[in-house]
């Protein structure tokens, strides 16, 4: 059969569907009497260093009177616009009405009632606050080894958000980074837990996390340490402390008093106090080592006296 034969095949039949869909076109697309009912974007303008924390739709309905022409699918789209510019941080209540309807320019279209009525929008001051990072782990290492120190970079971000959300973190935690099984020290990086999506860092991370492993330590007691004011005049009471030191219990030698310094700051002290309560610092004299840890120092504190000078 010849394209022209099927043309003209039926053509009573097939020319009062085209017409009978044109009829229909023109009473849904081309009537100014239809409405219609349309979804459009929510538009909210809100005052510099604020933001909206209530929920809120994206959309709202608006019931549109008009021809619907094919200019409807352009990229212009109408939306629904709000303006809180002038408004203080608390609960308000918005009444929605057509006025605030932007169509597209000749658009021909009239919003005659909008869905709802009205918005409860709740508004907050923006604020930043600086909070230090805190690792999370997951499992433990290998039998016979522990986690020595765990060091991030950067430890500490800017985060920036709503008033209330800021105020009540005092830190930010990473992702859980695996131990389990390891035996050896470990660099990973870490997204920041950052649940809330009003919250935001800066830097936006991931950060990155250095997990000192190694043998496992026992808690060695050194005594005899002698603690050295730094004021030849003062005497210090007791002269002698003790300490308990986590060892790993691979180590070869036994650490004794020679190997750590202990000392006092009387040269902090206002010039007219003459004796004072101070705790020694404690370190090794070879250097820090991250697998020596000194977890208490006994007596915590010594008594230092200022002599008088002759």
């Amino acid at each position: 059969m010849s394209f022209r034969q099927y043309l003209l095949e039926n053509w009573t039949l097939k020319l009062t569907a085209i017409l009978l869909a044109f009829v229909l076109w023109l009473m849904v697309r081309g009537n100014p009497n239809a409405e219609r009912v349309i979804s459009v974007p929510l538009e909210v303008r809100v005052p510099r260093n604020m933001e909206i924390t209530s929920e809120r739709p994206a959309t709202v309905d608006v019931t549109v009177r008009g021809a619907f022409s094919n200019t409807w699918f352009a990229p212009a789209l109408p939306t629904y616009f709000i303006d809180m510019q002038n408004l203080g941080e608390g609960e308000h209540i918005v009444q929605l009405s057509p006025a605030n309807v932007r169509f597209p320019r000749a658009s021909g279209l009239e919003a005659m009632a909008v869905r709802p009525v009205r918005l409860k929008l709740t508004l907050e001051r923006s604020i930043a606050k600086e909070v230090p990072v805190r690792v999370v782990t997951q499992g433990e290492p290998e039998p016979e080894f522990d986690i020595y120190e765990i060091s991030v970079s950067p430890a500490s971000v800017i985060l920036s958000g709503p008033r209330s959300r800021i105020e009540s973190t005092n830190e930010i935690r990473t992702e859980a980074i695996t131990v389990a099984g390891h035996r050896a020290s470990m660099r990973e990086f870490a997204n920041l837990d950052l649940r809330d999506d009003a919250v935001h860092s800066a830097p936006p991370g991931p950060v990155e996390v250095n997990i000192e492993l190694g043998p496992h330590r026992a808690l060695r007691r050194v005594t005899g340490v002698r603690v050295v004011p730094d004021d030849r005049n003062a005497t210090v009471t007791p002269q002698f402390i003790s300490l308990q030191v986590l060892v790993p219990v691979t180590m070869e030698r036994t650490l004794t008093a020679e190997d750590f310094a202990a000392s006092v700051f009387v040269s902090q002290l206002p010039p007219n106090q003459l004796s004072a309560s101070l705790k020694p610092e404690v370190r090794l004299k070879s250097g820090d080592h991250p697998a020596v840890v000194i977890k208490a120092i006994q007596p915590a504190a010594v008594v230092v006296k200022r002599n008088k000078r002759s």
